[in-house]
């Protein structure tokens, strides 16, 4: 089974989590967040986080690596996830990317772009018989002598990508960066999950009614200034400038007050839900599967692995 990248989309609360643990246990794999709240520390519930037991059972990363007063940028994203991404391909880990933040998918599969060059099946076999004769380590060495700027970018045991941007080079005369003014889908292992919108958005009401349970208001009431690029989030910029008292440590909201947030909470995660569909809609190259069809993707995900 080759070693690369999988990548796992889709909107909010179609299962993507759940997945990425099943598959992290079955390829000894490394969960790699996509999610631009999940970076912050203390912002476990409203962004539906892990549990700390299943992070101690499976590695994950890009979890927890900021403050909620601190701000974090798409190209930070970028840099440090691809940092992990590396590492834990020569740790010999199959590197899991899961999460519903666009722009952090676009930062990761277009890094810089393969070239508008046509694929070329004569001088893709010819490197893949490369690949097979010298491994990815000489493969990426011969990247490295013909662009060196994209082999600092690929990580050698990443051969689908290295074999692309060999192929852009030899068939344009061209590096990627000179090839970047036009996107090309990228050569990646990516799956959907979605399912009718009806069932979605049951999923996403009976989400945020837990949330509540597990203790949603003291979380965004206790973090701090609602200026911060943390709580803009949908799940916490709801409270800001609510009604509250604090009663034995705890945050206490009316009632009435109280049901007006949660409803508008649920009524913005649907519509979130919405722009990552149509987001998400615009990758072509996605292989998309219902939310209980998970053997479905893991089979489909293990058989591209094959490849």
């Amino acid at each position: 089974m080759n070693l690369q990248p999988v990548y796992i989309v889709g909107p909010t609360a179609s299962g993507k989590s759940a997945l990425a643990m099943r598959l992290a246990k079955e390829l000894d794999g490394v969960i790699i967040s996509a999610d631009s709240m999940q970076i912050y520390r203390r912002l476990n519930i409203g962004t539906a986080k892990d549990s700390y037991d299943e992070r101690r059972e499976v590695e994950h990363q890009m979890i927890d690596i900021r403050d909620p007063d601190e701000e974090f940028s798409v190209a930070e994203y970028a840099e440090l996830a691809s940092a992990c991404i590396s590492n834990a391909l020569e740790r010999g880990k199959s590197p899991i990317i899961v999460g519903g933040t666009g722009l952090y998918f676009d930062a990761l599969l277009y890094p810089m772009s393969f070239g508008g060059a046509k694929k070329d099946e004569q001088v893709r076999g010819y490197l893949e018989k490369i690949a097979a004769a010298l491994g990815p380590e000489g493969l990426h060495d011969l990247l490295a002598e013909l662009d060196s700027e994209a082999a600092a970018r690929l990580h050698a045991n990443d051969v689908k990508r290295v074999i692309r941007a060999l192929e852009v080079v030899i068939t344009t005369g061209k590096t990627m960066a000179e090839n970047a003014d036009v996107r090309e889908d990228p050569d990646v292992i990516i799956v959907g999950l979605n399912t009718e919108r009806e069932a979605l958005y049951e999923k996403i009401n009976a989400r945020v009614d837990a949330m509540f349970e597990q203790g949603l208001v003291d979380e965004a009431l206790s973090v701090g200034s609602f200026e911060y690029q943390s709580m803009q989030a949908i799940g916490y910029k709801e409270f800001a400038g609510c009604n509250y008292s604090v009663m034995d440590g705890k945050y206490v909201v009316p009632d009435e007050e109280l049901e007006v947030i949660k409803d508008k909470i649920k009524q913005h995660t649907r519509n979130y839900a919405k722009r990552q569909l149509t987001w998400f809609k615009k990758y072509s190259f996605v292989k998309w599967f219902d939310c209980a069809d998970g053997d479905g993707a893991i089979e489909y995900i293990k058989q591209q692995l094959e490849k």
